[in-house]
């Protein structure tokens, strides 16, 4: 299958798959998440959603374990949306990614932060900040 057709086929997954998630499940494990993205196979017969689930992690795994219990609904749904030859068959993953930006996030807001309490504390003891030269005209010698 052509590049071009498979991602126009995914993109229609993702927007079908979000929407039947959003107004056709009543499934009150499944707390609010969000479809990222989703990765067909050439052959369309199955599918890995990517989904990015709100809470601490006993709700992302309750939440996962209430979409595949409406895996066959949502794929039922689905197959009234979209024509294909077949339905894919719908696998969830949860997508950690903005976990792990999170993480980083927190780890560049604590090191800044430290930074400013060490140019704080240096300013206290009259210990010059360390600077750059501005320019290359000070490192010249006559």
């Amino acid at each position: 299958m052509k590049p071009i057709r498979l991602a126009r086929i995914a993109s229609q997954l993702r927007e079908e798959i979000s929407r039947i998630i959003q107004f056709d499940l009543k499934d009150p494990r499944i707390g609010s998440l969000t479809v990222l993205a989703v990765e067909p196979t050439e052959d369309l017969k199955e599918c890995k959603v990517f989904v990015s689930i709100m809470g601490d992690e006993a709700n992302q795994r309750t939440s996962l374990r209430g979409l595949e219990a409406a895996r066959g609904k949502i794929q039922a749904l689905l197959s009234t949306q979209i024509q294909l030859r077949e339905t894919p068959i719908l696998r969830f993953e949860l997508d950690e990614s903005q976990q792990r930006t999170q993480a980083i996030e927190e780890k560049i807001r604590a090191a800044r932060a430290e930074d400013e309490l060490a140019a704080l504390e240096r300013e206290k003891r009259g210990t010059p900040a360390e600077t750059e030269p501005d320019s290359d005209d000070d490192l010249a010698t006559s």
